[in-house]
């Protein structure tokens, strides 16, 4: 593995020598100008963090960053970013989405710097602009501009120890001339994570499993980033993706059933799973400044295609009979994306107008193939095969209109409609719908008061859809539903901030229709499936505050609490009013003068809660790190300890005949020990991030 990362560590040792040299031979003279910037500052739709003004994000990559801002949380465990009282969150980079989520999208994040980065916006209600999927938050990362040409670069080292040691480098090499801007990435990752889940279902039939799985991974992605200045008002540019992407499991799984008779089955099942993902993105966008007053057209297309090839081959053994069943599944899902999208930005001295249209395309095709072994032979059963073909074109346009009254009020109002027309193996059918957003904002020396409104819609996955059934053993399987229906999310929100450094917001969520997925017992078959089946109503109240004391400490506490009811059909199940509370402190700690030593030490609380018919048990973690900057910041090392009491998520779902339980441990407890070098300009390139908001349908 170590040979590896040095491997690719070794495309950039020609460029890093001769730039180390020439650096060496000149003498620059320095000025610094220091700006006392606001922490904090909220608009009428988005707050913005200044990462200049937080000591505790100097010296940090870009993942690290994103969690010392207010509403985020950054668990690069699960390898998720989230933003409080949000389903689901996507990341942009200047304005334009970026084409990664999970592990992948923490990884690239920690090759931008935090010294790069001008400022970072939470959009809790997404404008018009955007598509109405989901109910998420978007996360905008604004970088410096970089006035310098020539060649920079970045590389990155980290070592990560759970129960199995991870890794994982990553490099980046640009050149930018007057007119040209190039950027090659290869990011590498290789590692392996033990989890323990245990879920049990209590009724007249009971079932108790638990499955111990070592999940491992190994992904390599190069990627090419160019655009070209045209004449002073238009530009182009491109980004092409691929991702060559292994992982599998190691699972053990031990089961007990007892049917309602009080008949007894024991099993014990060895699952080897296998998965090949190649991926190919492409994008591309022109830019094309209409007059020198700010009017503007862009142009983007985004394609992507994946071809999933995965192979799971498992043993049962039943205690009962001594016998040995013996199960082999091949699984090929092809999915494709294919978008294209104008934007046009018109400011008037009346205020300024933003229209655009958009058509995105999903594409998938799925085939299942089930063999039972038979005197050494694996015999295909046709009635636990599937195939599903899925097509979904949506079409979307789009308006709005911001006005600034004077020096105290913002203002922004703007409407979209998107048409959807899906047809797939199960059904056919389309729709459209109307989301309107409208945000307020009052400013009046240290205090701004907001107010906001957003429509949204949350569209089945293809895996929620895909009808084929994951075997975890020949009685027990999880499935997709073809049959789910969207579910619609109303967005309320009133927001407040004080000097910029004190925020505070009240929301209220309605959502309809809402889909999950359910696990029943069917005899002694344990079987899970997505189903349309709760309305909710959220009211929330999100708080945090940020001071520095002494000037070598920086603390940030956040809260939030929040009240449900909910509303159940479809299923038997037991709902309540349910509250919940969670909080963070974040400390940093500059250990030296010249502020190139610092400690941090971070926790965070979720009390018990409550949501529909599911409670979540008490989870707390705490997180501890060194960071050290030398060769002035140039190089960077880091060394932090996560979940530092190994807590596990435990939680029930409750229901009129039955009671389920969960207990897992997913491997949260770990050391990290990262180092960065920065050469050439040592700044990011101000370029293009292509937009592809799609992806997170897959």
């Amino acid at each position: 593995m170590k040979a590896k990362y040095l491997l690719i560590i070794s495309l950039f040792p020609i460029t890093l020598v001769s730039q180390t040299k020439n650096d060496s031979l000149k003498t620059i003279e320095q000025v610094n100008i220091l700006v006392k910037k606001k922490l904090l500052e909220r608009k009428a739709d988005r707050l913005i963090f200044n990462v200049d003004a937080s000591i505790a994000s100097q010296g940090m990559d870009a993942g690290e960053t994103l969690a010392n801002v207010p509403m985020l949380k950054v668990d690069e465990n699960m390898g998720t970013i989230s933003i409080t009282g949000k389903s689901s969150v996507n990341v942009m980079i200047n304005g334009r989405m970026l084409n990664l989520s999970g592990t992948a999208l923490l990884n690239y994040l920690k090759s931008i710097r935090s010294e790069n980065i001008s400022k970072i916006e939470v959009i809790t209600t997404p404008p018009a602009k955007y598509e109405a999927q989901g109910n998420s938050g978007l996360i905008n990362i604004i970088l410096k501009k970089n006035p310098n040409l020539g060649f920079s670069g970045n590389i990155n080292s980290g070592l990560t120890q759970r129960t199995y040691t991870n890794g994982s480098t990553n490099g980046t090499l640009n050149y930018q001339t007057e007119k040209l801007s190039l950027s090659f990435k290869t990011t590498y990752i290789e590692g392996a994570k033990r989890s323990d889940e245990r879920y049990s279902i209590l009724g007249a039939s009971q079932n108790f499993s638990r499955s111990v799985r070592k999940d491992r991974w190994q992904d390599l992605t190069p990627s090419i980033n160019a655009s070209y200045k045209i004449n002073k008002n238009s530009e182009v540019g491109m980004e092409y993706i691929f991702g060559h992407e292994k992982s599998g499991m190691d699972i053990l799984n031990t089961t007990r059933n007892i049917s309602s008779s009080l008949q007894e089955q024991n099993l014990l099942t060895n699952t080897f799973h296998r998965e090949k993902s190649p991926t190919h993105t492409f994008s591309t966008y022109y830019d094309l400044k209409l007059d020198s007053l700010g009017k503007k057209l862009s142009i983007a297309g985004n394609f992507y295609k994946n071809n999933n090839d995965t192979e799971v081959n498992f043993s049962t053994f039943a205690v009962a009979d001594q016998t040995v069943q013996d199960v082999k599944t091949l699984s090929e899902i092809k999915p494709q994306i294919f978008s294209v999208q104008a934007d046009l930005e018109l400011p008037y001295q009346f205020g300024t107008i933003e229209t655009g249209v958009k058509f995105n395309q999903f594409r998938n095709s799925a085939d299942l193939k089930y063999f039972n072994l038979e005197n050494s032979q694996y015999l295909i059963d046709e009635e636990k095969g599937s195939v599903f073909d899925y097509q979904e074109e949506n079409y979307a346009a789009y308006g709005s209109f911001a006005k600034n009254f004077g020096e105290h009020w913002e203002t922004k109002a703007g409407l979209r409609y998107e048409n959807t027309v899906v047809k797939s193996s199960a059904s056919n059918f389309s729709y459209g719908q109307w989301f309107p957003s409208a945000f307020v904002s009052y400013k009046e020396e240290k205090n701004v008061f907001t107010l906001s409104y957003s429509r949204r819609i949350n569209r089945p996955s293809m895996s929620n859809l895909n009808p084929f059934r994951w075997y975890e053993n020949p009685y027990s399987y999880s499935a997709g539903n073809p049959l789910l229906k969207p579910s619609y999310i109303n967005n309320y929100e009133m927001g407040y901030t004080y000097n910029n450094k004190f925020s505070t917001s009240i929301y209220y969520l309605k959502l309809k229709n809402a889909f999950g997925q359910i696990a029943s017992l069917d005899g002694l078959s344990q079987n899970s499936n997505y189903l349309n089946y709760y309305n909710n109503d959220f009211f929330g109240l999100n708080t945090s505050f940020t001071e520095t004391f002494f000037k070598f400490w920086e603390t940030t506490i956040s809260a939030n609490a929040s009240y449900q009811t909910s509303e159940v059909f479809g299923i038997n199940a037991k709902t309540s009013k349910g509250y919940s509370v969670s909080y963070a402190i974040n400390n940093t700690f500059i250990l030296n003068s010249s502020k190139t030593v610092s400690l941090f030490l971070n926790y965070d609380q979720a009390l018990p809660y409550r949501n529909v018919n599911s409670r979540f048990q008490n989870f707390s973690n705490l997180n501890s790190g060194l960071k050290i900057s030398l060769m002035e910041k140039q190089l960077q090392i880091n060394a932090n300890v996560t979940n530092i009491f190994a807590q596990r998520y435990r939680g029930e779902m409750y229901f009129e005949d039955s009671t389920q339980h969960m207990n897992n441990y997913w491997d949260g407890r770990s050391f990290r020990l990262s180092v960065n070098y920065s050469f050439g300009n040592n700044k990011k390139f101000n370029k293009k991030n292509m937009n592809f908001e799609e992806k997170d349908r897959l």
